[in-house]
């Protein structure tokens, strides 16, 4: 009967015959292998189901899943974690649903940070299916239904802070008064394991000290030393590196572990990092230099041009003032490491615009705004300030230059402004005698010091000058010339 149907429709259609070219809807339906590819479902069967704890992996594989797919039809998975916020990364797992514990622990790190706490991730399976048929080659992707995997980062305890105790201080004091804390830069201490601090030298002795988080300190002032951390070879030991351990664990070596920095290394004072996830620590003897200088935004941040010296006040403390930029402005270097950007002194934060911070770390040093400060430095407790000028409008001078003996105080050698107010040149002395400052090619401002001959810059390199004052004595040579018209600051530094 259907077959008549349709060619009696055939023929109202016009057609000529009915000559049996048809489908017979009576016979039954076959897929192609096309079509049985893509109908083709993946399950997928979580095999890790319970906390994966990274401490307690043994193995360099582990297996996360198996899926239903025949073996061979796939070379492998594409498994992707993510967490509750929908932050995503992605690993490739072999044919049976193995990846590598190393792989896996990355995983964790980049959507959680490293901090060893339990970690709940969803984990979304995929696989591009391909097969080559007579009619040439299938493709396919197939993706399971996702499965929940919580897992645990294997880490030493990292404490939120540490601090020195003994060196120049009584040990059990500086327990009880914290007051030798590393810097650190507020992260997550997992994830910036980092801790610095520099500390003076014992003046004529050695050095003796080992380090406690806040938990050990409060031991201690109850009269229990065992949570104190030392290094784990021997108690006074001298070494610029190695590894720490709390008393409990150094019963090997007395139970001690006491670090020692001798007298012999002539250090002013000891730069110590910590980093706290390998359980290591260097150290760093530092000599107090004479001359540092600001290396910076108003400096082009270069690693050759000396023109920005720090004003010395004390062997310690120095200063600079001038209007600065308020982001990112500098750090500091000494002479004896200018160029090296790994010896630079900055802050822990990057950016920082606090009033007051540490000096150490390898963030710039930014003002709190981008006006007139003085920014000082103290060397011997390794921290900065910032001091806002009263007068943010200070008298400018067209031109400060230098005049003298070497052209019969008659001509100007003009010096260049290098930073707001702050003044430098190099000049060259070419025989023994007086010169002095003077702003606008003119003796209406003039700064000297004392009597004629009073400063000899071959005794200090630095004065504090006085309109009208006293002819300078400079010897023969070349010298770097700074003045600063707001401090009155004059510094001339031989090469």
């Amino acid at each position: 009967m259907i077959k008549k149907i349709l060619c009696g429709i055939a023929l109202v259609a016009g057609f000529a015959s009915c000559n049996g070219d048809y489908d017979n809807w009576e016979s039954p339906q076959a897929n192609t292998e096309n079509e049985a590819v893509q109908r083709l479902t993946m399950s997928v069967t979580p095999v890790a189901t319970s906390l994966i704890d990274f401490a307690e992996l043994t193995g360099d594989n582990i297996q996360l899943f198996t899926t239903n797919l025949p073996e061979g039809l796939v070379d492998g998975y594409t498994a992707t974690f993510s967490d509750a916020e929908g932050n995503e990364t992605a690993l490739t797992a072999t044919s049976e649903g193995t990846v590598t514990v190393e792989e896996l622990s990355g995983v964790v790190v980049t959507l959680f940070g490293s901090a060893p706490e339990v970690r709940t991730m969803t984990v979304n399976v995929s696989a591009d299916v391909s097969i080559v048929t007579a009619d040439g080659t299938v493709k396919a992707q197939k993706v399971g239904e996702p499965f929940t995997l919580t897992a645990k980062l294997a880490a030493r305890y990292v404490a939120p802070a540490y601090y020195v105790i003994g060196g120049v201080l009584d040990w059990a004091a500086s327990a009880a008064s914290k007051e030798q804390k590393f810097s650190h830069s507020g992260a997550n201490v997992y994830d910036d394991p980092i801790f610095t601090i520099t500390i003076p030298a014992v003046a004529g002795g050695d050095t003796w000290f080992a380090f406690a988080d806040d938990e050990a300190c409060d031991a201690i002032g109850q009269g229990d030393w065992s949570k104190l951390l030392g290094n784990t070879l021997e108690n006074g030991n001298t070494s610029l590196t190695g590894n720490l351990a709390p008393r409990t664990e150094l019963a090997g070596i007395g139970g001690e572990g006491s670090i020692c920095m001798p007298a012999s290394l002539g250090a002013d004072y000891f730069k110590i990092t910590l980093n706290m996830r390998d359980y290591a620590y260097t150290i760093e003897p530092v000599t107090i230099a004479s001359q540092y200088y600001v290396v910076g935004a108003i400096q082009g941040w270069s690693d050759t041009n000396k023109g920005y010296l720090f004003t010395p006040h004390s062997k310690y403390v120095l200063s600079y003032t001038t209007k600065w930029t308020g982001a990112w402005d500098l750090k500091v270097w000494s002479l004896a490491d200018f160029g090296n950007w790994d010896m630079a002194y900055g802050t822990p934060v990057d950016g920082d615009t606090s009033a007051a911070g540490p000096l150490g770390g390898t963030g710039a040093i930014s003002a709190p705004s981008a006006e007139y400060y003085t920014f000082t430095i103290d060397l011997s407790s390794m921290t900065y300030t910032w001091t806002k000028l009263d007068d943010q409008n200070p008298t400018e001078y067209e031109s400060i230059s230098l005049i003298g003996e070497f052209n019969g105080w008659g001509g100007d050698y003009d010096l260049e402004q290098v930073a707001p107010h702050n003044w430098h040149c190099v000049f060259t002395q070419e025989s023994d005698g007086m010169l002095k400052f003077r702003a606008n090619h003119d003796w209406g401002i003039n700064w000297g010091f004392g009597g004629d001959g009073e400063w000899n810059v071959a005794e200090g390199i630095d004065k504090v000058g006085v309109n009208n004052g006293g002819n300078i004595y400079v010897p023969a040579g070349t010298y770097d010339v700074y003045l600063n018209d707001i401090t009155n600051s004059m510094l001339i530094v031989a090469q």
